[in-house]
C-alpha cells in the first residue's frame, strides 16, 4: 500500500492517522492550503478511501503498531 504513495503522502496520511488538524500540518510540513488538499485528495484516490478516518484502519490492516502511528 505505501509503495504507492509519494514521500509528501506518507506523511500527510500518517499526520492525519495521529489525529492532527489541517492547520497543524500545514504549519509542521510547511506547505500552503492548497498543497495540503492536493495531496489529501491524490491520497484519498490512491487509497481509494473517502475519510480521514479510514486511514488509521488501513493502517492496522498492514500491520502498523498504533503506538509507532
Amino acid at each position: 500500500m505505501l509503495e504507492i504513495l509519494s514521500d509528501n503522502e506518507k506523511e500527510i496520511m500518517f499526520l492525519l492517522a495521529q489525529g492532527h488538524n489541517f492547520n497543524g500540518i500545514i504549519d509542521f510540513v510547511g506547505i500552503d492550503y492548497p498543497t495540503f488538499i492536493g495531496l489529501k485528495k491524490s491520497l484519498f484516490k490512491k487509497l481509494h478511501i473517502s475519510r480521514t478516518t479510514e486511514i488509521l484502519g488501513l493502517l492496522l490492516q498492514q500491520g502498523f503498531n498504533p503506538d509507532e502511528i
